[in-house]
């Protein structure tokens, strides 16, 4: 049973929901069902918190998380396998999360020391001469978020971590089907120095709790990870607050006329079956020019039939199960209702309980609601192309946000797709997975990017305060 943490409190509740392991179906362990008084109790608490925050250096919030990351990483075995346990992930990929985790908190830990403030000279203006002033940055007071089951501890790590750097109090609402890794993270926080009252996290159902949260008047940001039918609903419920959303995106992959198909198939493999496709930047769309399209599929098929489903606590498993059964019949309906429209599937189109079976689909016809949706299964549409103008036409015409991989030795071609696709990011010959967060790869560019990044993130997490001198004489 655990208990939520209310402002340095352990709180249980009347009622405890179960979490359940996705590949065998039984419970892990049992979480509170919080409602709208525990969420009125944290954000009380949190107004305190936000003063305690405000008040502590920069240094002193780079100790924080320095220390954080520290724990995260002397602990990462026994959280790598609770991870393991409650979201169904490959434990290979659990300890890759544990490890982003624990350098989100490093790099805000490096942010703090470059605080940006930027002079500002009122000369430029004709009566400015004596003036001086400088823009300089507040913390914005109570901070929720609401995550997403499929990277709860990175997640909860990039929400809680700049508004941390930013001198913010933190409550954060882990998914249902996903709190206990976030809950001990929690404990972390509190180990490394938080101050009590300035985090909480609470459990329960999104519609209980998330709602609570969102519709606090005292809640100055949310932001929100999740689908998008939710995720558009907040705004209406959030009134005045700043909000940002993280709404469902997919991969997408290009293979170009001159791409190499023994290049692509293994990176199409590895970024839309990893977490079985339930991730954000997942490959769900794979347009392969005509000349390459039976050598992509032929190699597809290939890498695809080597995946092995089984428990996700061994190594040797490379297909995890889905989240819950729910999902499982989600993916199937999907599917089907795609090849009820005349697809047909090369491959997989198969439930098998917990998992999904890979699955490439060819013929999608544009109806079919996957062409709308991601479907965050282990599922890949393949279409031909001839045309890149066509082509470019319909992915400007998506409605969901792509993060758009190109692979062509033509470098003319590269930039012309870069610049005219719409797209959250365009990556030239790699994989779409590659998020501007602390990935695996320790190359310097990749630092900068996260750095630059985390920078941003904690600016979006303060207010601008200016702060002007007038005419100062001697006497």
């Amino acid at each position: 049973m655990q208990k939520m943490l209310i402002g340095g409190h352990l709180i249980g509740a009347d009622e405890w929901l179960p979490v359940l392991n996705p590949y065998t179906g039984a419970p892990v362990d049992y979480v509170a069902r919080g409602g709208a008084m525990h969420v009125d109790q944290a954000v009380a608490l949190a107004r305190h918190g936000a003063e305690k925050m405000r008040e502590t250096s920069l240094a002193q919030r780079a100790a924080i998380l320095k220390h954080v990351a520290e724990l995260i990483r002397q602990e990462r075995h026994s959280l790598a396998t609770l991870l393991t346990q409650e979201t169904g992930k490959l434990i290979g990929e659990s300890r890759i999360e544990v490890e982003r985790a624990a350098t989100v908190f490093e790099l805000a830990a490096e942010a703090c020391h470059h605080p940006r403030a930027t002079q500002f000279p009122p000369e430029s203006f004709m009566d400015g001469a004596s003036r001086f002033g400088f823009w300089a940055r507040e913390p914005r007071g109570v901070v929720a978020s609401i995550l997403a089951f499929n990277l709860p501890l990175a997640h909860a790590a990039q929400k809680a971590a700049p508004a941390i750097a930013a001198g913010n109090a933190v409550i954060l609402k882990p998914s249902t089907e996903a709190p206990l890794t976030v809950l001990r993270l929690g404990l972390l926080l509190y180990r490394a120095g938080m101050p009590p009252e300035a985090l909480s996290i609470l459990t329960g159902k999104g519609e209980e709790v998330g709602h609570a949260l969102a519709a606090h008047p005292l809640v100055q940001t949310l932001t929100f990870t999740g689908s998008r039918e939710v995720g558009l609903k907040l705004p209406v419920q959030a009134a005045a607050k700043q909000i940002e959303t993280e709404l469902d995106t997919v991969g997408a992959l290009i293979a170009a006329e001159t791409a190499d198909p023994e290049q692509v198939a293994p990176i199409a493999v590895q970024s839309g079956f990893m977490m079985a496709g339930q991730s954000p930047t997942a490959v769900q769309f794979l347009w392969a020019h005509v000349r390459v399209y039976q050598p992509i599929l032929d190699a597809l098929r290939q890498h695809l039939e080597m995946l092995r489903c089984g428990d996700p606590m061994e190594e040797a498993t490379s297909l995890p199960p889905l989240i819950h059964p729910q999902a499982v019949e989600r993916v199937d309906r999907l599917v089907r209702q795609a090849m009820e429209l005349g697809a047909s599937a090369p491959l997989g189109a198969q439930a098998q309980p917990p998992f999904y079976l890979p699955t490439i689909l060819t013929d999608v016809p544009d109806a079919s609601a996957l062409n709308a949706e991601a479907v965050f299964g282990p599922v890949i549409l393949l279409h031909a192309y001839e045309d890149i103008q066509a082509l470019l036409h319909r992915i400007n015409s998506m409605t969901i946000g792509l993060r758009l991989a190109i692979f062509t030795h033509d470098i003319a071609e590269a930039f012309d797709i870069a610049r005219r696709a719409r797209a959250l990011s365009v990556h030239i010959n790699d994989s779409p997975t590659l998020p501007i967060e602390p990935s695996v790869r320790g190359d310097m560019q990749e630092h900068h990017m996260c750095f630059e990044d985390m920078l941003q993130r904690i600016e979006r997490l303060s207010l601008p305060k200016y702060v002007g001198f007038g005419a100062m004489s001697h006497h």
